[in-house]
């Protein structure tokens, strides 16, 4: 370690295959890096077991130390450093950015335009929350393409109050633009202005004998004061911050973030975080990667932060708004603390029961006798089919927890491929499937893709993946001797016939061998018939 600077930095430790384990930052790299000779704690130890060499990028800063750290983290992914367990299916509220905003439940944040928040805990929160702004802010949902000069017919939702109908012109352009950024702004504070502002409008529709927009206006002000007067009540001062803290067991860590507004528990959100971080590292790269949950001036935290000054810099950058991270002292902030630390505690004791007793053993035998990443909870099959390169399809079928989820199935029609180039083809699908913004077309990325076909397919999926960025394992299987292909080996793997992984394996190759050939076959046929027909 003698070659290393004295100085602030970011380290990047790699395994023997190159890949990227964990990125992390130190005010001095040469005192961070020597801890790793002698691990005092599990995540040293699992570090120093898998850790082959190590790169360094110095910088000026531990601000700019933090950036990088978090840059990289981003492209890397790796494994040991902290992430939400199925991030994925972590959903987010969207307002699109459009002439005619819409509200939408998405799974990523993909750098679109548009207004993201969250992530929230599941989907089932995303829908009902959702639902109950849109009874207050009834903006659209739908994809229609609205214009001026064009003016469709309303549909059910707009007759029981979810929807302005801005396709049909019930409301001008300026009121519905008003909608929406009243919602944008109760999203963002979640705080009880929002009730001035639109006692103010109600005031102001009455004045000019607008009476229909005030009952509106009057109803948004009754549906709000429902959603405040169900909260729970810490106090009775006007008192506004943001509460994390966490439970940690081995590997997995639930952290909770609390959000009082005028001393009312407007939202408590558990997040489950896979790492072996300690709680203040957890919850420092957690507001690092998800710095919209930064929506108050105070946020309290119980565990000091070696970065915090650095960490504010971040995060009032980020939001736009001066963020201060404090330690937790006070009456009112030891309140939240207990209820925060309860809720992180029944949460994760929750999780780990449902993961024990809801993932099939033979998922976990095989992410240990793969190496995977992650307990592939969601497999892909792909195949390709065609003969000569004529009428080439692709598939991709899906098992859930180890059984066919025939729903989520998909079938590619080659476009962009001409002649028998069967690598170029399963490129060409894999690209498809993982750059689609139809967000109907998957419920969430898988946790593991299985191709049919050896190494060279392998390599295939590997491209895809190193171009997208993808955090998912990629494997193959060969037919005629079974081996199985992984990215963290150049030495196939060859299991017993009996082994319950390989068989699954085989099932799902086999699944869509057939489901790719029954298109081939489709396509095949309905071209005989069109040429009988023409003569």
């Amino acid at each position: 370690m003698e070659f290393l600077p004295d100085s602030s930095g970011v380290y990047i430790l790699k395994d023997q295959t190159n890949k990227v384990i964990y990125v992390g930052k130190a005010k001095s790299l040469k005192k961070r890096l020597s801890s790793y000779k002698n691990p005092k704690d599990i995540k040293g130890e699992a570090i120093l077991s898998r850790v082959k060499t190590i790169e360094f990028i110095v910088t000026n800063n531990p601000d700019e130390a933090l950036l990088l750290e978090n840059n990289l983290i981003k492209k890397f992914k790796p494994p040991f450093n902290v992430r939400l367990v199925d991030d994925e299916n972590y959903p987010y509220i969207k307002i699109t950015d459009e002439e005619y905003p819409k509200i939408q439940k998405v799974y990523r944040v993909r750098g679109e335009k548009g207004s993201y928040f969250g992530p929230f805990p599941h989907g089932k929160a995303v829908e009902t929350t959702i639902k109950t702004l849109r009874k207050i802010f009834p903006i659209r949902s739908c994809n229609l393409k609205i214009s001026e000069d064009k003016k469709y017919q309303p549909c059910m939702l707009y007759q029981i109050g979810l929807c302005s109908a801005p396709c049909a012109h019930l409301v001008t352009k300026a009121d519905y633009l008003k909608t929406v950024e009243n919602l944008k702004k109760f999203l963002r504070s979640e705080d009880r202005s929002i009730i001035n502002t639109l006692a103010n409008e109600m005031e102001k529709a009455k004045r000019e004998l607008q009476f229909e927009r005030a009952i509106i206006y009057r109803d948004a002000i009754n549906g709000l004061n429902a959603i405040f007067s169900s909260q729970r009540v810490i106090t009775e001062e006007n008192i506004n911050f943001d509460l994390i803290t966490g439970e940690i067991d081995k590997d997995k860590s639930c952290l909770v973030k609390v959000t009082i507004r005028n001393g009312r528990v407007v939202s408590l959100y558990p997040f489950i975080l896979e790492s072996l971080e300690d709680k203040a590292t957890l919850i420092e790269q957690f507001l690092i990667s998800y710095p919209q949950h930064a929506t108050s001036d105070k946020i309290y935290v119980d565990c000091s932060i070696e970065s915090r000054h650095s960490l504010e810099k971040f995060l009032t950058e980020k939001t736009g708004h001066k963020v201060q991270i404090l330690r937790v002292r006070g009456t009112v902030p030891k309140k939240v603390l207990e209820l925060a630390k309860d809720n992180a505690k029944l949460h994760l004791e929750n999780y780990l029961k449902r993961r024990e007793n809801n993932t099939p053993t033979i998922l976990l035998q095989m992410k240990e006798t793969l190496g995977l990443s992650h307990i592939p909870v969601r497999i892909e099959g792909y195949d390709i089919s065609n003969v000569q390169g004529k009428f080439a399809v692709g598939s991709m079928v899906v098992f859930t927890s180890g059984k066919k989820d025939k729903d989520e199935y998909r079938r590619f029609k080659i476009k962009f491929i001409e002649g028998p180039n069967d690598y170029a083809m399963l490129y060409e699908v894999l690209l498809r499937r993982f750059t689609h913004v139809n967000p109907n077309f998957s419920k969430s990325f898988p946790n593991l893709v299985l191709i049919d076909g050896g190494l060279g397919q392998l390599e295939v999926g590997k491209k895809v993946k190193e171009i997208l960025n993808l955090d998912v394992d990629f494997i193959s299987l060969a037919k005629k001797e079974e081996l199985i292909f992984t990215e963290k080996s150049n030495e196939p793997l060859k299991l017993d016939r009996d082994s319950p992984v390989l068989k699954l394996l085989q099932q799902i190759r086999d699944e869509s061998h057939r489901f790719a050939r029954a298109y081939f076959k489709e396509l095949h046929s309905k071209s005989i018939k069109e040429e009988e027909s023409e003569e």
